[in-house]
C-alpha cells in the first residue's frame, strides 16, 4: 500500500506560487493583489489595500465579522489541507490479482440454499411484522391521530411503554403523505435519549416497512459518529437529541465559539501559597507532630512539595516531607506509617486516600484544602471528566478525623463558613456518576427478560460474560480471533487496570524518556505496556534481583505488574470456557501465531477502541511548535504529557485511536496508538465508496477518508464485508483459528487482510512520513495551507 500525502508540483519561490499537474503556476506578490485568480473568492479585497495574499479581510468587516470572516476562512483552509493530506489506498498488482480471486472463491462456496432462504424470509416476515403492528394500541387510533397531527402545528402524545409511540406514529405521518402523493414533502425526524435507542428502533421500524436501515431507503439513523441516512425526502431519521442541536444551530462558528468559552472561577483554585504559610506557622508556633495536608490531585501534590523544597528551611534534615498518591511507588506509601526520630517533623502532602483508606497514627495536625478530585461522565458530550470539586461535609468530617489519634489535635479548614454551610451532605454516589455499559450488559443476560428489540447479540453475550467494559472486551475477543492474544491481554488488563509506570517526584522527565525508550519507536502508548510487560518476564526469569532492577530502572510497579499478570491468566480462562481458544495459557503458541505482527496488534486496537479515533494535523506555529490533534467530537484536544507521542512530530499516519479521553484543564487523550489507513477500514465502522469532487475517496463512517481508485475501494468493501461476515460467525460458533491450514476460507480471508495491513503499508519509505510533507507545505504561501488558531491557543 501506498500513500501519497499532497500532489506534486513545482518548486515554490520566494515569491510564493504553486504548481499545478498542467504546469501552470499562480504567483503572489510579497505584498500586493494576486497575479492569478484566488483559490478562495472570499479572500479578495480591494485592490488598494493590497491585503488578498496576506489572509486579511475586506476592510469594510468590523468586529465580529472579522472573526467570522477568519473563522470561515480558516476553516476552508483546513478542509483543503486535509483533502490534499489524505493517503492513497493502493495496493499492487499481485496482491490485487490474488484477492479478487479469493473473493470469487469465497462467493462461490456460498451454498443456494442459504440465498434462497435467505430470500424467502421478507415475505413471511412482513407478515409477521403487519399482525404484531395491528396489535399494537396506538394502530387503532391510527386515523384520529393523522387527523390531529395534519390539524395542528404541536400535538403531543401520551401512552403506555410498549404502545407504539416510537415505531408507529412515525410511519403513520410518512404514509399518510405518499397515500395524498406528497411523499417528497415529508422528513421525519425522531430524537432518542440514548445512541443504541436510536440505532435499535431504526431497525425495528426498517424490518416492519420490509427494508434495510439506509441506504436511500425510508428510514434511517444517525447518531454521533455513526450514521445510515434514509432518502432526504419522504423519510425517517431517529437521532439522538444532540444532532438535533446540532442541525437548529444556523451559525456555526459563533456558536462553536460559545461553546469554547470556559469561566474561570478564583473560588475554584486551592491557594497552595496560603497553605505553606499555614505550614509554617505550625512549624514555628506549635507543638511537635506530624501534618497532613489534604490537596485535590497530582498537580497540586508536586507544586507544594517544590514550593516546601524552595524553602531552605524544609530542606534540612528537621523535616520529611512525604507526597502520597497513587502514582507513588509503594517504597514512599511505606514511609508514610514510619514514626520519624525525635526532633524530625513529618509532613504528609496527600489525596483523598488518606481520609479513610490509610490511618497515620503520629497526624497531629490537618490541613484541609476543601477541595477533591471526582470522576464524573458527561452524558451530553459523552466524555469523562475529572475536576476538583468542594467536599462534603462526611469527608469534612473525616479530615477531622484524621488529627489527633494519639492525642489532641487540631484541623484547619481553607474554607469560611458560608461555604461549610453549602457543602452537601454525602458525595454524589459513584453509581450516579461513572459509566454503566458493563453493569447493563450483566443485567440484561441475568435478567433474561428482554423484548424482542433489544435482544443482545452474539457478540454482546460474550462481553458481557467477560469482567471488563465491552470495548475492551472486544478488544481480547479480536486479539483472540486474530491470534495475537498475549500482547492483547496485556493491553486489557492494562486498560482494565492501570498501566504499571509510577513518577517519582522530581524525576518526571527521566521517567518520560524511560516510557519513551520502551516503546521503541511504535508511537503508541499500548505497545509501550506490551514492551515494559515482556520486559518484565524476561527478568524474571533471571531471578528476582533482575527484576528489581529493571522495575527501578523503567520505574515499573512490580505489583501491578503481578496484577496484571494475574489478570491476562483470568481473561484467558473465559475465552477457553467460551470456546475461543484451546488453553488457558495466554502465551499458547496456538493463539499467539501473530503476535510479533505490530501492525496487526494496532489493528486489533482500532477493533476494540473504535470509534475513538482522533486526527492530527500540522502546527506551524512558531510559538508551539508539532502538530494538533482533533476529534470528531470534540474539536481540538491534546495529548496528555505523560503519552509517548506527547511530543513526537514526526508521525507516518495522520489517526490515532485512544482509549481514556477525560476533561481537566483541557480534554486530554490519556493513551493513544498511531493506526494506519487499512487498519480503519477493516476493523472501524461502515465503508462506503464516494466521490469528493473528482476525486475518488473510500470513508469510514463517513468522516474517516482516504483517496483510493473506485477498483481498489470496491475490493477493499467486499473484503471487508466476507471479514465482518466470517467474524460474527466465529463469535456465534467460538472455534480457534487453524493457522496451518491456508486452504480453510476463515484463514484465507483472515491471512489476506493480515497481509494487506502488513505488506501493503509502507510509508516511510512511500513518503518519507506526512510530518515531511506537511514541513515542505509550510514554505508554500500560507492562503493555501494555514491553522487559523495557530498563535491563539
Amino acid at each position: 500500500m501506498s500513500y501519497d500525502y499532497g500532489g506534486g508540483g513545482g518548486r515554490r519561490g520566494r515569491r510564493g506560487g504553486r504548481g499545478h499537474r498542467d504546469g501552470s503556476r499562480e504567483r503572489w506578490d510579497r505584498g500586493g493583489s494576486s497575479r492569478g485568480h484566488s483559490r478562495y473568492p472570499d479572500c479578495d479585497t480591494d485592490r488598494g489595500g493590497g491585503s488578498g495574499p496576506r489572509d486579511r479581510p475586506p476592510p469594510h468587516l468590523k468586529g465580529r465579522e472579522i472573526g467570522l470572516w477568519y473563522a470561515r476562512h480558516g476553516a476552508m483552509r483546513n478542509k483543503q489541507a486535509d483533502r490534499r493530506s489524505r493517503a492513497v489506498v493502493q495496493m499492487d498488482e499481485s496482491t490485487e490479482q490474488h484477492i479478487t480471486k479469493l473473493l470469487s472463491t469465497v462467493q462461490k462456496d456460498k451454498s443456494d440454499s442459504e440465498r434462497g432462504s435467505r430470500g424467502a424470509r421478507p415475505s413471511t416476515s412482513g407478515r409477521e411484522q403487519t399482525k404484531f403492528r395491528e396489535k399494537l394500541p396506538s394502530y387503532g387510533k391510527k386515523e384520529e391521530l393523522v387527523e390531529l397531527i395534519n390539524a395542528n402545528r404541536v400535538l403531543v402524545v401520551s401512552g403506555e411503554t410498549g404502545c407504539g409511540k416510537t415505531t408507529q406514529v412515525t410511519q403513520f405521518i410518512l404514509d399518510d403523505h405518499i397515500e395524498r402523493d406528497v411523499g417528497s414533502t415529508c422528513r421525519v425526524v425522531c430524537t432518542q435519549p440514548r445512541r443504541i435507542s436510536a440505532i435499535s428502533v431504526a431497525e425495528r421500524v426498517a424490518a416492519e416497512r420490509a427494508e434495510s436501515v439506509g441506504n436511500g431507503n425510508s428510514c434511517g439513523y444517525q447518531i454521533r459518529l455513526q450514521s445510515r441516512l434514509p432518502r432526504r425526502q419522504g423519510s425517517i431519521l431517529y437521532c439522538t437529541t444532540g444532532i438535533i442541536l446540532q442541525w437548529l444551530r444556523s451559525d456555526q462558528y459563533s456558536t462553536k465559539t460559545i461553546e469554547a468559552m470556559e469561566t474561570l472561577d478564583s473560588d475554584d483554585k486551592i491557594d497552595l501559597d496560603l497553605i505553606l504559610a499555614l505550614i509554617r506557622y505550625i512549624v514555628l508556633n506549635e507543638e511537635e507532630g506530624a501534618i497532613l495536608v489534604f490537596l485535590p490531585g497530582w498537580d497540586n501534590i508536586s507544586t507544594l512539595n517544590d514550593l516546601l523544597m524552595a524553602q531552605q528551611m524544609f530542606r534540612s534534615d528537621r523535616f520529611v516531607i512525604i507526597p502520597l498518591h497513587s502514582l507513588m511507588p509503594t517504597v514512599n506509601q511505606i514511609q508514610v506509617f514510619k514514626k520519624p526520630p525525635p526532633g524530625v517533623r513529618k509532613i504528609v502532602i496527600a489525596t483523598n486516600i488518606a481520609e479513610t483508606s490509610i490511618t497515620i497514627d503520629d497526624v497531629v495536625f490537618v490541613i484541609d484544602g476543601g477541595k477533591i478530585k471526582e470522576t464524573h461522565f458527561d452524558t451530553n458530550n459523552n466524555i469523562s471528566t475529572m475536576a476538583a470539586e468542594w467536599v462534603s461535609l462526611a469527608n469534612a468530617k473525616q479530615r477531622k478525623g484524621r488529627a489527633g489519634r494519639v492525642r489532641p489535635g487540631k484541623c484547619y479548614h481553607l474554607y469560611n463558613g458560608l461555604r461549610a454551610s453549602l457543602l452537601d451532605a454525602y458525595q454524589l454516589p459513584e453509581i450516579m456518576r461513572t459509566p454503566l455499559e458493563e453493569l447493563c450488559l450483566q443485567i440484561k443476560v441475568t435478567c433474561n427478560a428482554l423484548d424482542h428489540e433489544e435482544n443482545l447479540t452474539a457478540l454482546g453475550i460474550h462481553l458481557a460474560r467477560l469482567p471488563v467494559e465491552p470495548h475492551i472486551g472486544k478488544l481480547i475477543l479480536f486479539g483472540a480471533l486474530l491470534g495475537c492474544l498475549d500482547p492483547v491481554l496485556t493491553i486489557a488488563a492494562a486498560l482494565s487496570f492501570k498501566d504499571p509506570f509510577f513518577i517519582p517526584l522530581g524525576k518526571e522527565k527521566l521517567a518520560d524518556m524511560k516510557r519513551k525508550v520502551l516503546s521503541r519507536n511504535s508511537k503508541s502508548d499500548h505497545l509501550t505496556i506490551v514492551n515494559a510487560f515482556q520486559g518484565w518476564e524476561d527478568a524474571k526469569v533471571h531471578g528476582a534481583r533482575c527484576e528489581r532492577e529493571y522495575c527501578w530502572d523503567y520505574f515499573l510497579s512490580a505489583n501491578t505488574l503481578q496484577m496484571l499478570h494475574n489478570m491476562k491468566g483470568q481473561f484467558a480462562e473465559h475465552l477457553m470456557n467460551a470456546g475461543f481458544v484451546s488453553s488457558k495459557n495466554p502465551k499458547d503458541p496456538k493463539s499467539n501465531f501473530n503476535s510479533c505482527n505490530e501492525k496487526l496488534i494496532k489493528a486489533v486496537i482500532v477493533a476494540g477502541l473504535y470509534p475513538k479515533v482522533a486526527m492530527i494535523r500540522p502546527s506551524h506555529s512558531k510559538k508551539r511548535p508539532g502538530v494538533k490533534v482533533y476529534t470528531q467530537a470534540d474539536g481540538k484536544v491534546c495529548i496528555h504529557p505523560k503519552s509517548v507521542n506527547a511530543e513526537e512530530t514526526n508521525f507516518n499516519y495522520k489517526w490515532l485511536v485512544y482509549h481514556l479521553k477525560m476533561r481537566t484543564s483541557s480534554i486530554f487523550l490519556y493513551d493513544c496508538t498511531e493506526v494506519s489507513p487499512f487498519s480503519l477500514l477493516f476493523f472501524g465502522g461502515d465503508v462506503t465508496i464516494q466521490m469528493d469532487g473528482n476525486e475518488e475517496t473510500i470513508a469510514v463512517d463517513q468522516w474517516i477518508v482516504f483517496r483510493s481508485p473506485a477498483r481498489i475501494a470496491h475490493l477493499v468493501q467486499r473484503l471487508k464485508k466476507e471479514l465482518d461476515f466470517l467474524l460474527q460467525e466465529k463469535i456465534c460458533n467460538p472455534a480457534p483459528v487453524d493457522w496451518l491450514n491456508r486452504q480453510s476460507k476463515d484463514c484465507a480471508v483472515i491471512t489476506a487482510i493480515i497481509d494487506l495491513i502488513t505488506t501493503q503499508e509502507k510509508p516511510l519509505r512511500d513518503n518519507q512520513s506526512f510530518h515531511r510533507h506537511w514541513e515542505s507545505a509550510e514554505k508554500g504561501p500560507r492562503l493555501h495551507f494555514d491553522d487559523d488558531d495557530d498563535d491563539d491557543d
